[in-house]
């Protein structure tokens, strides 16, 4: 009894001591820059951007190539001062690609965004989807979020440094893609081109996390997320086949509810939980900023590691999905009619790829966990996890002084970017890619993205264009 208490009263020392050692990094205080901007005329640019309805589509008859071909003309006429002193070059499909030239070509950057967007039901908007109308302080319309408003501050913030006479410390480069919401070929065509020059970028950024709030247990101050990797990406269609018929007389087990048990055995059997490096630099940096509970388990992550795993699984979301792969079943297909049971029933499920689980991988424990060999799993598509950027690096430091100049009250953490980005092409000539959307945004505001009534305020998008002054000035 006497070792016992001793062994407890020996852990709960480890334990303390661990929680008071766990304190905040030292914050770095950076002086902002003196940006003056113009903002009635930066607002009207995205505004009219907006207007170009340039919407993607897996088929290309179904694409308005003439609102393509509009916002590129307007991006000549918006920023002539870009054009005339960048090198610029379209590649096919829908890829536009810019070079600053800089006073070395050594350590070359390439930012990002997308003009194309997805489609809009204009019956559920307050106010037209391609208006681009500025009221009350917003600019309304599809892409003003995703990432029309990216692309925007770019642009903005190259011409208001070109405008000034400066000139980058290395070469920048502008790849901005019109067809990533359908993972489209531009960006890796846009890879292709660079991998053709030799060209190895020190810095990849696109977009990504964000500036939010309560996102971490305990953490109340304002986080910026920056995407150090993103997941792979999976589509598996489940097929099971038999007799259908009258359902006046079912049998013991039908095609249905056999889909529907497996899909119940896939539900209460997650895939393995992993803290990867990204989840654990997340909770080395905002753990420390957490209340003194929640620190006694960061701090103590080599006792705690099991109930946090059964903790994020029984809370679900994002926190949940950066440990694990994840499962969800988005198709469901059977009877048109309710007393006709059908010869076959499918489901589709989507999964998102930690880098510890290969596709093949993935099919397999499916597979197992489903335990009915009736049922045939079919890959639709798949990619792997993206390799993880390092962050003890000069372009992660640079990256974190831009924000922290920008908004001065942020934490910057990194974290594992849960969609799918065109910058995940870039991996294969930089292992510096980032993804950060330069946007403070309230849980609502995160809601809009491809959602309806889409806007972004004006005050916002002149921060995207300081954050991308800070970030050009600094490289």
């Amino acid at each position: 009894m006497i070792i016992a208490l001793l062994v407890i009263g020996f852990l709960l020392i480890i334990i303390g001591v661990k929680t008071i050692l766990f304190k905040p990094y030292p914050k770095e205080s950076y002086e902002s820059s003196q940006i003056d901007l113009n903002e009635e005329s930066i607002a009207s640019h995205l505004s009219k951007m907006i207007q170009c309805k340039t919407v993607s589509s897996d088929h290309f008859e179904k694409i308005d190539e003439s609102s393509f071909i509009d916002f590129k003309e307007l991006l000549k006429a918006s920023y002539p001062i870009v054009y005339e002193t960048c090198s610029f070059e379209e590649i096919k499909p829908q890829g536009l690609l810019y070079k600053w030239k800089g006073k070395t070509n050594q350590n070359p950057i390439v930012l990002m965004s997308h003009f194309d967007v997805v489609p809009a039901d204009e019956n559920l908007w307050d106010i037209p989807a391609f208006s681009g109308m500025i009221k009350e302080g917003y600019i309304w319309g599809r892409g003003s979020l995703d990432t029309k408003g990216t692309l925007c501050g770019i642009m903005e913030a190259a011409s208001y440094l070109m405008e000034k006479g400066f000139v980058p410390e290395n070469d920048i480069y502008f790849a901005f893609g019109g067809d990533e919401e359908v993972s489209g070929p531009s960006a890796p065509n846009i890879v292709e081109v660079l991998k053709q020059k030799n060209i190895k970028p020190a810095f990849v950024l696109d977009e990504g996390g964000a500036i939010v709030q309560n996102i971490f247990p305990g953490v109340a101050e304002p986080v910026a997320v920056v995407g150090i990797g993103e997941k792979g990406y999976m589509d598996v269609r489940l097929d099971i086949t038999g007799q259908g018929g009258h359902s006046s007389a079912p049998p013991a087990h039908t095609l249905a509810g056999e889909l529907a048990q497996a899909i119940v055995n896939i539900e209460k059997k997650p895939f393995e939980a992993y803290f990867t490096l990204p989840i654990l630099k997340l909770i080395d940096t905002l753990g420390r900023h957490s209340s003194f509970a929640y620190r006694v388990i960061f701090a103590n992550l080599w006792l705690f590691k099991p109930l946090l795993k059964r903790v994020f699984w029984k809370m679900g979301g994002e926190i949940n999905a950066m440990i694990r792969t994840t499962t969800a079943v988005t198709m469901l297909s059977g009877s048109p009619a309710f007393n006709v049971m059908p010869p076959q029933v499918s489901a589709g499920i989507n999964l998102r790829l930690l880098k510890e689980n290969s596709p093949d991988q993935a099919v397999d424990r499916l597979k197992s966990v489903i335990n009915n060999p009736k049922i045939q799993a079919t890959v639709v598509s798949s990619r792997e996890a993206s390799p993880i950027s390092d962050i003890d690096t000069v372009g992660w430091d640079k990256l974190k002084r831009a924000i922290c100049k920008t908004w001065p009250d942020t934490i910057v953490s990194p974290y594992l970017m849960l969609a799918g980005s065109d910058s995940r092409h870039y991996c294969e000539i930089s292992d510096q890619v980032f993804k950060f959307s330069a946007m403070r945004l309230t849980k609502d505001e995160l809601k809009l993205i491809h959602g309806n009534n889409e806007r972004i305020s004006i005050d916002q998008l002149l921060h995207i264009v300081r954050f991308y002054i800070e970030l050009m000035l600094v490289f």
